[in-house]
């Protein structure tokens, strides 16, 4: 395939911008525009740029006339696994604290499936994309854009807006940003994990104290804990998911195993111990079990046995 120059990007971003302006996508042209999106590291933020350029304009010439409406797509019982599609999310043109009050209730939830990801364009012209198993709210208004992430993993492009702030909650963990992108993970009852990829990004726990993050450095935080840098990290390694991949550098087979288990309902089961605490490192497809246990099995001088259940990796025989 021949490599798009910036300007052919930058065209084809406004062209999508536009076509998502007019409406939301059919499920055929959305995954066109995940295909289009995934395609290229550039894109994204051509896109991104586009989208900011198409609701600025908007809201300009709402201003002409007096008023800036808020509008959104027309309502659906839910944004969830095969249904979620690029939306708008901004409040009505109606005015009062009720009608305030009314918009949160309406708040536009997303969910992913298992093995599922998907870029989701914001009406500001940010972009998020989900992992898989992700689940939360999108709730936005004239004064703050917030996004709930209850669980699961998204990459968050924020366009910047001094007057409205971005902020992603999960439990008790605000995190604020304005121009930044940063990945936020909520897996189980793990301490949650920030990693900022450049940008303003400040993590906070439930006493409010923040910690600002630098370009590609990660920060934890455990429920009733501080947030805590745990420096730098390879950003590549952190999106692999982006291209369906599972990148691991010296981990243990126990925590690849769970790794894998976010993508796929076959278990890989190590038969013992001394087999989970093995290290292993590759660049892996996530949801393709059985082909990363027969090369850990061959890296390691393993046994793997496949069965309609489980893949299980023992001892070899001698």
């Amino acid at each position: 395939m021949v490599r798009q120059s910036s300007q052919e990007v930058e065209r084809a971003a406004c062209l999508w911008a536009a076509r998502l302006d007019d409406g939301p996508l059919s499920p055929a042209d959305q995954a066109e525009l995940d295909a289009w999106l995934e395609g290229d590291v550039r894109r994204l933020g051509a896109f991104a740029r586009a989208r900011a350029v198409a609701v600025h304009s908007r809201r300009a010439a709402a201003l002409a006339g007096g008023a800036i409406p808020f509008t959104r797509a027309a309502p659906k019982p839910v944004l969830s696994r095969r249904g979620l599609i690029a939306a708008s999310v901004s409040l009505l043109a109606v005015g009062g604290a009720g009608a305030l009050g009314a918009f949160w209730k309406r708040a536009q939830p997303f969910e992913t499936r298992m093995g599922e990801t998907r870029v989701v364009p914001l009406d500001d012209g940010s972009v998020m994309t989900l992992n898989t198993l992700s689940e939360g709210d999108v709730r936005y208004n004239r004064k703050a854009r917030e996004i709930v992430l209850n669980t699961g993993e998204a990459l968050f492009n924020v366009v910047a807006d001094v007057g409205r702030p971005f902020v992603v909650r999960s439990g008790e963990a605000a995190v604020i940003a304005n121009g930044a992108s940063f990945l936020v993970r909520k897996l189980g009852e793990a301490p949650l994990q920030v990693v900022s990829f450049g940008g303003l990004v400040e993590l906070n726990g439930a006493s409010g104290e923040g910690l600002k993050l630098a370009a590609n450095t990660r920060a934890l935080l455990a429920d009733g804990a501080q947030p805590v840098r745990t420096g730098e990290v390879d950003a590549d390694r952190e999106l692999a998911w982006r291209h369906g991949r599972i990148q691991l550098e010296d981990e243990t087979l126990s925590r690849a195993v769970r790794e894998f288990a976010r993508y796929n309902a076959t278990r890989i089961v190590p038969a013992d111990p001394a087999v989970a605490n093995l290290r292993i490192t590759g660049l892996f497809v996530a949801n393709d079990p059985v082909s990363f246990a027969r090369a850990a099995a061959g890296s390691l001088n393993l046994d793997v046995a496949v069965n309609a259940e489980e893949i299980r990796l023992s001892r070899r025989l001698a």
